[in-house]
């Protein structure tokens, strides 16, 4: 009705349909701003509400993948970790068993290893026999003492099924059984050498001396077992000693050891000292084919 109006008065009085036409802008203008601004507020805010939900869960997914990639980064250090160590180890055993051709070694790993007892991957289908010798190349590990199928047993020095022939490297002392003993306490990995002569113990016998296999023993003639922490007397006035001995393999931190097959013995536990007097024999060296155990059992 105001436009159909406002025409006829524009014809009637001849004014210029312009400035009719302005008014009505500026009129359409100032009414529909309240409702123009309102619907850009509202589509504003739901563009902010929907992209805050998308961008939430597109974050939410993103960290996901963060977290699983960094948990998969952590277990690859550690994977590379284990990886550089056993090389490290592996390397040290390698050229321990070329430092020693006068051993014929076989690496073995463990399996299971509770209270002083190892249990190796090898087993009488490997060729394993029982009394056979493990060491590591730091020292002395145990005897085999139970051979299955596809596995073995192993009693380390911290297990009362071993005994193993010893001597203190100065002076060669033995003892009077010449046996170190697994001292009977787990948690105190220590090993008992009994029956020293107290005469001699007061000089030849010392903490810190060097315990090592004797050539009655089952495994090669000086091979380390441990040091000498302690002497005690059994009781006052005994003629005997006790010596604690820390051996220097701990067999709770041991993956891999090395199995003896068969080894040569020093020439000097065999022929003794060498004579000046004595003319050299002519006679040609015959194979020794006694088994480890005949040769070197007490």
């Amino acid at each position: 009705m105001l436009l159909v109006s406002l025409s006829l008065a524009s014809l009637a009085t001849g004014t210029e349909a312009t400035f009719i036409q302005r008014g009505i802008k500026r009129l359409v203008s100032i009414t529909s701003y309240p409702f123009l601004r309102t619907r850009y507020l509202v589509e504003k805010g739901l563009d902010y509400t929907l992209g805050v939900a998308f961008d939430y869960q597109a974050l939410q997914t993103a960290n996901e993948q963060l977290q699983y990639d960094v948990i998969s980064l952590k277990q690859e250090l550690v994977r590379r970790a284990e990886v550089r160590e056993e090389n490290q180890r592996l390397r040290a055993m390698l050229n321990f068993v070329r430092s020693e051709p006068q051993y014929t070694f076989e690496p073995v790993r463990v399996i299971e290893s509770m209270k002083g007892m190892l249990t190796i991957d090898r087993g009488a289908a490997h060729g394993v026999k029982e009394s056979m010798c493990v060491v590591t190349q730091d020292g002395v590990v145990g005897i085999v003492t139970e051979v299955l199928d596809l596995a073995s047993n192993v009693a380390t020095l911290h297990h009362q099924d071993c005994k193993i022939g010893a001597m203190v490297e100065r002076g060669r002392l033995r003892a009077y059984d010449g046996i170190i003993h697994a001292s009977g306490v787990d948690l105190s990995r220590l090993c008992n050498m009994w029956y020293i002569d107290t005469g001699t113990a007061r000089d030849q016998v010392q903490p810190g001396d060097k315990v090592v296999t004797s050539p009655e023993s089952l495994f090669p003639s000086g091979y380390p077992i441990g040091t000498i922490r302690a002497t005690h007397e059994e009781e006052p006035g005994t003629l005997w000693k006790r010596a604690e001995v820390v051996p220097f393999v701990d067999p709770y931190r041991l993956d891999e050891v090395l199995l003896v097959w068969q080894s040569l013995p020093p020439a000097g536990d065999i022929a003794g000292p060498a004579s000046p007097e004595a003319a050299p024999s002519e006679a040609p060296d015959l194979p020794d084919e006694r088994s480890i155990y005949e040769r070197y059992a007490p």
